[in-house]
Order: structure tokens, then C-alpha cells, then sequence
């Protein structure tokens, strides 16, 4: 739906309260009529896409919303598509605009990442990826998606969908603010029976995952959840309700049903940087009367019942580390952590290619795991114009703290001999090295490949795990990644191969920048980092 058009509220439902089930809501726009809303509802701002339609009124709307109990707002709806409806934005522009519409209200409300659609290829769950990637120091606590297809397709497709979601997450809580069946021909058309035994099978399952905070069935509408006379619950309605198939009747709906109005019990504290505690009151109400009022953009739930119990529930909120490039001298030992919950900062060092005798070997960049250990490895290392490595305990021989404690780190060490350049890696643990001018081997020969897309730099040499990476293709793609500026991810579809089969790896890209200095970019496995 379209962002100036829509008057309808979507209620999300979220299932880990301790008593009853916790409701939110959101219709697509940045304001609602506080003193007619349901009182069940916390209400979630949307800023819906980048137009002036949107942005002009978003300072004043969010912060109001937000002086009225609103705990979380919304980032752009549907804007890796271009359907009618959809935000259609870009990345970078999308990237831009969330820091600058978006951030000033960090501290003061959760964030929802931009809703993505269910599309493969540059969209869904990739564009999502990139998204975060490429959002360097922002605050995203939660990641939206919608889901949209046939009966075929079903309740199989639908957790595929949210898997790739989780995918590229990041250990972030899933919102699913959108989903539903569509009709794309005349044999995809589903009875109510079809529709309920979907929902019960994705309901279900949805409540068993820890990380799916909410979910918004397609929508609050007469004729869907809401009845066609606009006056009770659906049959569905009910379904979805309460978890079960029951009847609506004329004078109401039967059954108990539990809703729960959430706030935040420090507002003005609210730190994502940490994992915060929501109060929730929980109400187990009987449902005598429902209405819905099109003027007021809600449905209102009159005779709540006075059964009231306090509960809490934790909302984690991860902090996303800034992954904006640092270059390090070779004395210097960064070390970028990856987790559920953080991006791992790229990371370079700069070092001069020394000029290099005939008769000894040279170690121009070392690195064990993500660790810089150039300058303690020539020491230690080089003994006589010899690589002489013992891998019994690198910690030990290189005299500093594990890099990645619990890991088998892996030492991977950029070296001259004469003018040629070549890469040696070795696992902990492993045994000791002698490497000596006469008994390099030819496949430690670092590739010559030249530049393309424009990059302004000279990749040298890369190393994914324990194998030095030779494809003309990685390069030509690390080239790309230079040449328009984005964040990427480490993994094996970057380096087209697995460097480590079940081990958590590394991945380093040696290169030359334009005034021929020679750095290295660094980052663990499913890190993100950038030239």
C-alpha cells in the first residue's frame, strides 16, 4: 500500500509473554489518533520511504508518537521493489536516508530495519544483507520482512524465506510485518479451509522460534481478519486471534482472547547498546464488542475485562559496530570481533614493500587469525634469510594475547624472495616449517592479474583459511567491491571455495593502493568489511 493512501492498522502479534499475547501496530504512515486507539496496541511509526511526502513531517510525527508511548519506529516499506506501493530505493540511497532520518532518534526508540520483500535475486533477503553491510554505524534492532505467495508454495516456502532472513540477520529479532497467500491464477485460488491450515502451520511454528519477535497477518480489513460488516472478527479473525478455529457470531466474538499493551519502562534512558527490559501488562480479556472506524485508522476493543497481571519480557537490542576502514602501522594489533550481533570492522595495515635481497627471504605482512604480527614475526621468524615456523603455540612464540580464543587459528604471511611475492599459511598445531629460497614451492606464487572495473587499487594476493585464493574472478569482484565504494561479506562465496572445511575462518586481501603502498584488508567469517 501506498504510503499518502493507507488507513488501516496491522496488529502484530508477539508471542513470548508471560501472560496472554502482546500486540503492536502500524498502518503504513506516522500518525494515529492517540485518544481512539486501542489501548492493546503500542503503535509503530513508519517512515516510508525517502520522498518529501514523507520526510518533511517525520521529525515532528516520530517524536510525538514516541512522547505517547511508542517504543519502536519503522524504516521504508518494500524499498527493494519497485511494485506500485513499494519504496523503490536503492541501497546507498536507502542507506543515506536511514542515517539521516533515522538515527537522530537513537537513544529514544527501538529500530526495524527497511521491510524486504520475499523477491530473490538483488532483492529480499540480499538486499537486506547489503543493507546492513553497507550501514555503517547505525542502529538496527530488529529486521522486517514480508512474504507474499500461492498455496503451492505454501508454509515450506514461507520458513525458507524467513531462514534466508535469519541468514543475513545477524542474531537480530525477526519482525514479520507483512504475510499472506495470494491468488497469482486461477488454480492458485484457496478455500477458507486451505487459508486456516496455512496459518495454523506457519502460527505455530513462528511461536517456536526464539527469534521471531512478531508477525502481521495481511490485514485488519473488512473481509479479512474483520468481518465483511466491519462489526466482529472473521472466521479468520478468530483463527488468528486465538490459535484455533472457532465461529463469530452477531453479538460478538466467543472465546478468551489475551492482549497486552507494551511500553518501555525507561524511555529516556534506552540504550541499543544493550540488551533493555520491556514491561508488559498483560490482560486476559473477553472480547464482548469490536468495531472498526475507518475515520480513526484503528479498531477499537471496547469491555476489556479487569484481569490484569505485570510481566516483563527482554527486548535485545544489538549494537551494529561502525565497519569503517582503519589503517594500522605494522606494530599495531587490531583485532575485529564477530558475532550474532556485531559487524566486524575491516581492517588494514600499511606497511613499504622493502626492497629485497636475492639470497634472503623477506616477510612483508603476517597475520595470525585477524591479528597484525608483522613486525614480531620478522623477529621471530626469520632466522638466517630462512621462514622457520613452529606452530606448536603461536600465541606464545609471537608473545601476544589469542586473537580469537577457542578458534584454531590459522598464520598467514605475505613474503618476498627476489621479485617474485608468495603466501604461506599454517594452522595451529600443525607441525614446524623450513622454507628456505631453494625449496619454495611454485604454487605459493602469488598470481599476476590485472585490474579491472576501474579499481584504483592492485590486489596482490588473497587467502581464505588455509588456501591461498588464485581465481581471476575473486579478484575481478574484490575489484568491484573497491570501485563502488560498498561493504562486502566475508564468507566462501566471496573467495568461491571453503578455506577451512567446519572451522571458523579468515579472510585477507593483500593490495596496492595508488601510490603503490601495500595494505591488507581483514575480517572473520560472515564479517563485513570494505576497501
Amino acid at each position: 500500500m501506498q504510503f499518502i493512501s493507507l488507513v488501516l492498522i496491522t496488529v502484530v502479534c508477539t508471542v513470548d509473554c508471560t501472560a496472554g499475547r502482546c500486540v503492536l501496530g502500524y498502518n503504513w504512515g506516522q500518525t494515529v489518533d492517540f485518544s481512539k486507539l486501542n489501548a492493546a496496541l503500542d503503535f509503530y511509526p513508519m517512515l516510508w520511504s525517502n520522498a518529501a511526502a514523507a520526510t518533511s513531517s517525520w521529525f515532528a510525527n516520530a517524536q510525538t508518537a514516541i512522547d505517547h508511548g511508542s517504543t519502536a519506529l519503522l524504516a521504508f516499506n518494500e524499498p527493494d521493489a519497485c511494485y506500485s506501493g513499494s519504496a523503490c530505493m536503492d541501497v546507498k540511497t536507502s542507506v543515506a536516508a536511514y542515517k539521516q532520518y533515522m538515527e537522530p532518534f537513537a537513544g529514544k526508540a527501538f529500530f526495524g530495519s527497511p521491510a524486504v520483500t520475499n523477491d530473490g535475486g538483488a532483492g529480499g533477503a540480499t538486499w537486506l544483507k547489503n543493507f546492513i553491510g553497507n550501514c555503517t554505524g547505525c542502529h538496527i534492532d530488529f529486521v522486517c520482512m514480508h512474504w507474499y505467495s500461492n498455496k503451492w508454495a505454501g508454509a515450506t516456502y514461507f520458513k525458507e524465506q524467513v531462514e534466508a532472513i535469519r541468514e543475513v540477520a545477524g542474531g537480530r529479532p525477526i519482525v514479520v510485518t507483512e504475510f499472506g497467500l495470494s491468488v497469482d491464477d486461477q488454480w492458485s485460488d484457496y478455500t477458507n479451509a486451505e487459508l486456516a491450515q496455512f496459518l495454523q502451520e506457519v502460527m505455530v511454528w513462528m511461536d517456536n522460534q526464539d527469534d521471531i519477535q512478531g508477525y502481521a497477518y495481511f490485514m485488519d480489513t473488512p473481509g479479512s481478519l474483520i468481518n465483511s460488516a466491519g462489526t466482529a472478527l472473521s472466521d479468520t479473525g478468530v483463527l488468528y486471534n486465538n490459535y484455533t478455529v472457532a465461529k463469530s457470531t452477531s453479538s460478538g466474538v466467543s472465546g478468551t482472547s489475551s492482549s497486552t499493551s507494551t511500553t518501555s519502562t525507561s524511555q529516556a534512558t534506552l540504550s541499543p547498546s544493550m540488551s533493555q527490559s520491556r514491561s508488559t501488562v498483560s490482560s486476559a480479556s473477553s472480547i464482548s464488542s469490536l468495531s472498526f472506524n475507518h475515520a480513526t485508522s484503528t479498531i477499537s476493543i471496547a469491555s476489556l475485562s479487569s484481569s490484569t497481571t505485570t510481566s516483563s519480557r527482554g527486548f535485545s537490542s544489538a549494537l551494529v559496530a561502525s565497519s569503517s576502514s582503519v589503517t594500522l602501522n605494522p606494530q599495531s594489533t587490531r583485532t575485529a570481533t564477530s558475532s550474532a550481533s556485531t559487524m566486524v570492522a575491516s581492517s588494514k595495515s600499511s606497511t613499504s614493500l622493502a626492497s629485497s635481497s636475492p639470497s634472503s627471504i623477506q616477510i612483508l605482512s603476517a597475520y595470525l587469525a585477524d591479528a597484525n604480527v608483522t613486525t614480531v614475526a620478522n623477529s621471530v621468524f626469520l632466522q638466517e634469510g630462512n621462514l622457520v615456523i613452529d606452530t606448536k603455540d603461536l600465541v606464545s612464540a609471537l608473545s601476544i594475547t589469542d586473537p580469537w580464543h577457542g578458534n584454531n587459528n590459522t598464520l598467514s604471511i605475505l613474503y618476498s624472495y627476489g621479485v617474485h611475492l608468495y603466501i604461506f599459511t599454517a594452522a595451529e598445531q600443525t607441525g614446524a616449517y623450513n622454507i628456505t629460497p631453494s625449496t619454495i614451492s611454485a604454487s605459493a606464487q602469488v598470481p599476476t592479474i590485472a585490474t579491472t572495473h576501474g579499481a584504483s587499487i592492485s590486489i596482490i594476493g588473497a587467502v581464505w583459511g588455509l588456501l591461498q585464493v588464485k581465481t581471476s574472478s575473486v579478484f575481478e569482484s574484490l575489484d568491484y567491491q573497491q570501485a563502488i565504494g560498498w561493504g562486502f561479506q566475508v564468507d566462501s562465496d566471496l573467495f568461491g571455495v571453503d578455506g577451512m572445511p567446519g572451522v571458523a575462518k579468515v579472510g585477507i586481501v593483500w593490495f596496492r593502493n595508488a601510490t603503490g603502498s601495500l595494505q591488507a584488508i581483514v575480517g572473520r567469517e560472515n564479517g563485513w568489511v570494505k576497501f
